[in-house]
Parts: structure tokens; C-alpha cells; sequence
């Protein structure tokens, strides 16, 4: 079974669209980190609601000015690091997707480039006059849109451009050649771009921001049903693994509807959580326990890579991604590693949150852990989230590391899984790595 899952992974890898996405968001790499700390830097400090701003009160601290200043820079980079992420996503895809076949792959990330911001024109245009292009496919909870038009702006330079001759020095001659002879792919890769523009136009198309995602978030939110809230929970998480992240970002955080509230009406009147009405809601059980804030897996798969201590550049990615991560900002590792659209990560990313919020409905069914009813502050790490929102219960606290150490015995057969896996898809370039250090 190990070998057959192996040899899948192998095979999946070794296609030449994740070839292109795997080396997409490894480039991508510094800067979904440096978006992950500005990030964490926005929600804890900079946020009214953040969980550091709250306990130091720092209203009463920080000067306007300095609050002010902190909050426009945070915000601003991470709108130029994570609110485009997408534009860098399909230009890199794209060259990666061209060099796959020798072809010239600048050129075609140039191409994807226009085709994306004229997609995204069109998805916005007559909506808002101020807002000429639409945050939602630019944005990395958006990439794999992104990773698909840059992938397919690759392929008819594929099929269409001549083979690409790397010199060492380019004069002005040369570039000339290079951009006449890309002139055939580059416009047909324009021309399906503005027929992809015009259908989203005229249909009025909601390319995968938060309001396409609306039925399914509305539904694991409100469930009190476990099945049907452990099938959707699949459902999001294999939206978050194909980098389609507006659905499991929409349910971290505090869920404010009429079933939160009678079980916050409940406790506030009883003292406690234990005998809410609705005890199995979609909502609590996938951010308390399933993803924990988005940072269940992830920081499983660091705790894993830290101890195992096998490759030290991605030890140091991990080490680098353990703060922001620890503070459920997930993206710079999700993004590094890369977990998002890699064939080895999709079991665990799968199965494991249904693991966590099985085991933790038997825990509240049994009555071992109380419902999870309080509001969470912004940033709150995402192992405390349960504990927090239980007003302070102690098995809260030590049940979710309990589920995190699970998580990471489970993580640790695919972690040796994808050891092995590297040095079959690029023997080469293992033997180069290993010589150089």
C-alpha cells in the first residue's frame, strides 16, 4: 500500500503541471513568509480586535500616530505581498511551465500576467469604478486560478513558440529575436484571455471570492448535524489544499448567527457550556478542532520536520514559519513547504481535521470537553482557541495538544514518505545540492 501511494505520488509529481506549481511556490516562498509576518503583525497588534492590542491595552499605550503608522504598513504589505499574490503566481507558473519544454519562458510569464489582470478587469468592471480590478483572483486564497491560467498560457507556448536558445550575453539583437519570435503564442495566449474576459463579463461571473463560496461556508457554519458537518469540512479543506482558501479562512475567527448566539445566550446564563443546544456545530468543531484555526496540520507537519532534522532548508523554513504559524498565520509555510496542490500533503490534509472533530464530538458527547460558545480575539493561536472559547477550561487546553500530538505520529509515515520521494524527481539536481554543501 506505502509503495502504491509512493509510486502515485511519484508519478502525480513528475506531471509537468505540478512540476510547474511545485516550483511556482517554492520561488514564491519569501514572500508568502514576509506576508505571514506582516500578517501576524496586522491581527495581533494592529487590529482592535487582536489579541495582543487587548491585553496590553494599547489603545492606552501606542500614541495615534504610531498606531496608525503600524497599522498602514502591516496592512500595505500585506496587500502587496498576499493581495497580489496571484499576479506573481501566474507569471512564475507560466515560465516555469515554458522552461519545462525550452521554450521562452519570460515572455510567457508576461503573457499570463495580461491575461490575469484582464480577467480580473472584467470580473470587476462595471461594479466599481474605484476598484478597476477584482481583489478576489489576485489574492493567494485565489492562486489556484492564478496557477491554472499561468499553466495554460505555458502550454501554447508549448505548442506555439519556437525552442528557446539560453546565451549568456543578450544584446539589444538578440532580445529583438526573442520577442518577434514570441509574438505568435503571446497573442493567442491574449486572445483567450479576452474571450475568458468577455464570458466573465457578460455572465457576470463570481470567479472564487468569498460570495461563491456562500451556500457551503452558511451551511458548515449553522449544521448541528456531525456527518454532514465532517463531509463539508472535507469539502473545504480539499478547496484549501487546491489553494482555493476563502471557505476555511471564512470559518477561522469568531462565527456570529442565531445558533452561536442561543449557545452564548445559554452559557452566559447557566455558567457554563456543557448542555448548549446545539453542541455539534459546524462552525465551532472545524475551527476549534478540526483545523484549530487553520494551524492543526501545519504545525504538525513542523513539530515533525524539526524533529526529524533530515533537510536543513526546510528545517529553516519550518523554524521561520513556527511563529507566524504558532499565531495561525499559515500561508508563508503552506506556501514554502509547498502544502498547497503536492499529492503527498492531500490525505492528511483530508482525513486528519475529520479525526480531530470526531474525536473531540465524542469528547463532548461523553461529556469530557465543553462546547466551545465564547468569542475569540483576533490571532489567538490556534492551539488556544478551544480553551479560550470555553472560557478557560482546562481539558480545552490539553485535549487539543493531545489531538497535535496525534496528528504528528500520523504525519510522520507520509513526512518519510516524501524523504524518499525527492531524491527520485530530481536525482541531478540532489547530487549537485549534496556536492555544493
Amino acid at each position: 500500500m506505502i509503495d502504491f501511494f509512493t509510486r502515485t505520488v511519484v508519478w502525480l509529481r513528475q506531471r509537468s503541471f505540478f512540476q510547474a506549481t511545485q516550483r511556482t511556490l517554492v520561488m514564491l516562498m519569501p514572500i508568502a513568509v514576509l506576508g505571514s509576518y506582516f500578517q501576524l503583525l496586522f491581527d495581533l497588534v494592529f487590529s482592535p480586535n487582536g489579541l495582543i492590542y487587548n491585553i496590553f491595552g494599547l489603545d492606552k499605550i501606542l500614541s495615534d500616530h504610531l498606531w496608525y503608522a503600524g497599522s498602514f504598513v502591516s496592512r500595505g504589505m500585506v496587500q502587496v505581498t498576499f493581495g497580489v499574490f496571484g499576479v506573481y503566481a501566474t507569471y512564475f507558473m507560466a515560465r516555469y511551465t515554458a522552461r519545462i519544454y525550452r521554450r521562452d519562458s519570460t515572455m510567457a510569464g508576461m503573457a499570463a500576467v495580461l491575461v490575469i489582470l484582464f480577467c480580473s478587469y472584467a470580473s470587476s468592471s462595471g461594479r466599481d469604478s474605484r476598484m478597476p480590478f477584482t481583489a478576489s483572483l489576485l489574492q493567494v486564497d485565489g492562486v489556484f486560478i492564478a496557477l491554472i491560467i499561468g499553466y495554460c498560457v505555458g502550454q501554447v507556448f508549448h505548442l506555439l513558440g519556437k525552442r528557446y536558445v539560453l546565451v549568456k550575453r543578450e544584446n539589444v539583437k538578440w532580445i529583438r529575436h526573442r520577442a518577434w519570435a514570441s509574438v505568435l503564442p503571446m497573442v493567442v495566449s491574449l486572445i483567450l484571455g479576452i474571450i475568458l474576459g468577455v464570458i466573465i463579463y457578460e455572465l457576470q461571473l463570481k470567479m472564487l471570492n468569498s460570495a461563491s463560496f456562500n451556500e457551503i461556508v452558511s451551511r458548515m457554519q449553522t449544521t448541528n448535524n456531525l456527518a454532514e458537518g465532517m463531509l463539508l469540512s472535507a469539502v473545504i479543506t480539499l478547496l484549501g489544499w487546491l489553494g482555493i482558501g476563502y471557505p476555511l479562512r471564512s470559518m477561522s475567527g469568531t462565527i456570529n448567527n442565531a445558533y452561536t448566539a442561543e449557545n452564548l445566550t445559554y452559557a452566559l446564563h447557566h455558567g457554563n457550556s456543557w448542555n448548549v443546544p446545539y453542541k455539534f456545530l459546524g462552525s465551532s468543531l472545524i475551527n476549534n478542532y478540526g483545523t484549530m484555526g487553520g494551524t492543526s496540520i501545519v504545525l504538525a507537519i513542523i513539530v515533525v520536520l524539526l524533529l526529524r532534522q533530515k533537510n536543513h532548508e526546510i528545517e529553516a523554513l519550518a523554524l521561520l514559519s513556527l511563529l507566524p504559524v504558532a499565531f495561525s498565520s499559515t500561508l508563508g509555510f503552506a506556501v514554502g513547504m509547498p502544502l498547497i496542490l503536492n499529492p503527498l500533503f492531500i490525505l492528511p490534509i483530508l482525513v486528519l481535521p475529520l479525526i480531530n472533530m470526531l474525536l473531540a464530538a465524542c469528547a463532548i458527547s461523553l461529556h469530557i470537553l465543553p462546547v466551545s460558545v465564547y468569542p475569540i480575539l483576533k490571532g489567538t493561536p490556534g492551539i488556544l482557541i478551544p480553551f479560550f472559547g470555553t472560557n478557560g477550561d482546562w481539558v480545552a487546553l490539553v485535549f487539543p495538544i493531545i489531538l497535535l500530538v496525534l496528528d504528528a505520529c500520523l504525519l510522520l509515515p507520509i513526512i518519510k514518505i516524501g524523504e524518499k520521494i525527492e531524491p527520485r524527481l530530481n536525482p541531478e539536481q540532489e547530487g549537485a545540492i549534496n556536492a555544493q554543501k
